[in-house]
């Protein structure tokens, strides 16, 4: 089936209309580009397809710099420009918050995406290692077989060192090993962190700056992993609080919880996972902390409050969130996330409850890939 791709829409499928005016959604390819495709799943409403040949490539199509591209299940969008990336990630989100959010782009304010380095950014990993045949990778695309690597082009140093002299992946995988922790594909997980000098794995811990705020963590925890963008990410969050009162819901370490306190300002951090709030209240030691799931703790909050932050995982909220937030009336909602899809339905939650949202801004935390980092800002309509 030959296609004519229109746009791009959300996890980077492009998107095509077949000649019975059926939606295709086709993987691998850019806006505009006619491209041969195998149908490979059928739907009700579209058709899942993937490119087998491109006929009529973009002009800002590029071939992948990386030999395992394809091969290896990251870095997904390599195969264009890196300034072109940015914009059809920006476009991405745009079109999830009008089509699923009913919110027009000419409604709100898009600030200045921000960028940094598109390669050796990467500072947090996933490693996996198979002991048997003393190889270590990453895990192949769409599947959980091992892809051996010996050099990865968006790692920072410290971890391409480990892939380039293993023996601490391996020892560190025979500590898990005798630990009873192997996936069902026989292989080893070994979660690694790093900042410009060190790596440290499993539950080491490392001390990472964060532009003038430190925090302490292990590699067993969520911490975003671009460092060189993060900065700017709490800065620019930190920027749009308002009032005295504010609440962080889903802390994590303790992120913005960090960046937001200052003398004068209560702020109320709640975190479900009991190894994250520890880190918190090292890393925040001035906010107040609770350990519940955001939605189950919000059910008995009462207090007003000025500004409330929330970065939940992919998910996005809990569907009474939304309505519990509305309740303590806050003058701002800082809503972090990592996926469009989500944050486009919870934005619809929230018009519901008379929030709208003013600015959105992105941030390219993860070049090469479709993953990005929005930061929407809602208030009262």
């Amino acid at each position: 089936m030959r296609l004519r791709v229109e746009r791009l829409v959300s996890q980077g499928l492009a998107l095509a209309l077949s000649s019975e005016g059926k939606q295709v959604l086709v993987s691998d390819a850019l806006p505009g580009e006619l491209v041969d495709v195998v149908i490979e799943r059928e739907h009700a409403s579209y058709l899942m397809a993937r490119a087998t040949k491109i006929i009529e490539p973009s002009s800002r199509r590029i071939i992948p710099p990386c030999p395992y591209w394809g091969v290896c299940g990251g870095c997904d969008f390599q195969y264009a420009e890196g300034a072109y990336q940015g914009e059809l990630k920006e476009a991405i989100v745009a079109d999830a918050l009008e089509r699923t959010g009913g919110v027009k782009a000419d409604s709100y304010v898009i600030e200045k995406q921000a960028t940094d380095t598109l390669w050796e950014y990467r500072s947090r990993a996933r490693f996996f290692v198979d002991l048997h045949s003393k190889e270590v990778g990453f895990l192949g695309r769409l599947s959980n077989t091992l892809v051996p690597i010996e050099h990865c082009p968006v790692l920072v140093a410290p971890l391409n060192a480990l892939l380039a002299d293993p023996k601490r992946l391996f020892d560190a995988a025979r500590r898990e090993m005798f630990a009873n922790r192997i996936a069902k594909n026989g292989l080893v997980e070994v979660p690694a962190f790093a900042d410009v000098e060190q790596a440290v794995l499993l539950d080491e811990e490392i001390t990472v700056a964060v532009g003038p705020k430190h925090f302490v963590l292990t590699p067993t925890v969520f911490f975003q992993s671009n460092l060189f963008l993060l900065p700017a990410m709490g800065e620019y969050v930190s920027s749009l609080v308002v009032g005295e009162r504010v609440m962080d819901l889903y802390s994590g370490v303790g992120t913005f919880a960090s960046f937001v306190e200052e003398t004068g300002r209560s702020v109320v951090a709640v975190e479900r996972q009991k190894q994250c709030l520890a880190f918190a209240r090292r890393n925040a030691p001035n906010a107040t902390f609770y350990t519940e799931a955001a939605e189950t703790w919000a059910k008995r909050q009462k207090m007003g409050v000025d500004t409330v932050i929330v970065d939940p995982p992919r998910t996005g909220l809990d569907a009474s969130l939304p309505s519990l937030m509305a309740s303590w009336k806050p003058g701002r909602i800082i809503y972090v996330s990592c996926s469009e899809a989500s944050l486009a339905r919870d934005v619809k939650r929230f018009a519901q409850e008379g929030y709208s949202i003013q600015s959105l801004r992105l941030f390219d935390l993860y070049p090469q890939t479709f993953h990005t980092e929005s930061v929407a800002l809602l208030a009262r309509a």
